[in-house]
């Protein structure tokens, strides 16, 4: 609705605006119309999108990020995995810790990459093709059912994998226990707490000589839909959310590193255009366009790593990964970890599925999406949990 500007984007805009705010006339409108009403977006995103004539626009939610009252860790832990308050405040002003090792042997780090392709390959039990848990925008369904994938050309076949690709933490335990592992958990709760939910996980795979991801921020996963917020925190400004990216193959600047700019991640910045192609489609880092802030390559800083490392960062920082210039795949997971306190998914989104298209992927079914406790307890009841 609000991503390509025309000549009429500013008055439509003022329109959805008003019934945004007059929620008492949403239920007289069609459900097909209410569906698509930018609910999450706060009075700065519809003024920057107004201002812009919608040349502009957030693909999070706009939020500054707040202070800690204390750079104190949250809770003592091991000696091994202690931080200092020097540790903490470096986080905030910076970004990210790390890398640092997560103590598996050569031997074990040199058979995931491996598992990754075994598993891409494999159908996910999460979100399954052929149980009819998504549609490729392509094949429609045929009897409620889908077309199987023999009939499926090469680029819905790699559509299918990517998509086997997410939550796999939830079928494949060896995943899941990379973030079970005390080296990221025990970091992870003095930043954030003694509780801690895993709630996604994504295989990024970089083909040998292939780019890398753009420039982007993520807080609070507004940009799964561009209308609500995936996550629904008790307080967008504080730090509800840590990534937690892990090189399984090594990567350096060479072979599609990590890259981040610090001091990005004191506010959420806009987007701008550069073209209209693929914006629609929210494959992580490949929008159509830049973001809006002023990016120096002085202040730019690669995270090398080597395989069995992890960075944990705020996305709220800028951050994107160089191309891959070597003839080699550059592997990495990554989990997004949060506080219990934090709802994951609107009742909605549960409900009637994720309003979103990713990697050619539509109507995709929350069915068998759950978060995982991998620290402490919870508290709050909000989401739907494995322990």
């Amino acid at each position: 609705m609000l991503y390509q500007p025309h000549f009429l984007y500013r008055p439509k805009l003022i329109l959805i605006f008003l019934i945004v705010k007059l929620k008492f006339l949403q239920p007289l409108l069609p459900k097909s119309i209410r569906d698509e009403l930018p609910t999450g977006w706060n009075n700065y995103m519809f003024w920057v999108a107004f201002k812009s004539g919608g040349k502009k626009v957030f693909f999070d939610y706009y939020c500054k990020m707040k202070e800690p009252e204390s750079y104190a860790p949250k809770i003592k832990v091991k000696a091994e995995y202690q931080l200092t308050e020097a540790d903490i405040r470096s986080f905030y002003e910076n970004g990210y810790i790390g890398p640092f090792d997560l103590g598996y042997s050569e031997e074990e780090i040199q058979k995931l990459p491996e598992i990754l392709v075994e598993t891409s390959n494999k159908e996910s039990n999460i979100f399954s093709y052929t149980r009819g848990d998504y549609q490729l925008e392509a094949q429609p369904q045929t009897n409620g059912k889908n077309p199987d994938t023999n009939s499926l050309n090469e680029a819905e076949k790699s559509a299918v994998s990517k998509m086997n690709q997410e939550n796999r933490h939830l079928d494949v335990p060896i995943l899941l226990n990379l973030f079970k592992n005390p080296a990221i958990t025990e970091r992870c709760a003095q930043i954030l707490g003694p509780d801690l939910l895993l709630w996604h996980s994504v295989f990024f795979h970089i083909f040998p000589f292939s780019s890398g991801t753009t420039w982007h921020q993520t807080s609070t996963w507004l940009g799964a839909d561009m209308k609500e917020s995936s996550l629904q925190p008790p307080d967008a400004e504080d730090i509800f959310q840590l990534t937690c990216w892990i090189a399984i193959t090594d990567a350096p600047k060479e072979r599609s590193c990590l890259k981040v700019i610090s001091g990005s991640q004191w506010e959420i910045y806009p987007v701008k255009y550069k073209n209209q192609l693929g914006t629609k489609d929210r494959a992580f880092g490949k929008y159509g366009v830049d973001l809006d802030y002023p990016i120096e390559e002085k202040n730019v800083k690669l995270l090398e790593a080597k395989a069995g490392q992890c960075i944990i960062f705020s996305e709220r920082i800028a951050h994107a990964s160089t191309d891959n210039i070597t003839d080699k795949s550059r592997w990495a997971v990554v989990g997004r970890i949060v506080r219990p306190d934090t709802q994951i998914y609107t009742q909605k989104m549960r409900s009637e599925g994720w309003g979103l298209k990713l990697f050619g992927a539509i109507k995709i079914k929350l069915d068998h999406w759950k978060a995982v406790l991998i620290r402490g307890e919870d508290r709050f009841g909000y989401n739907k949990i494995e322990l």
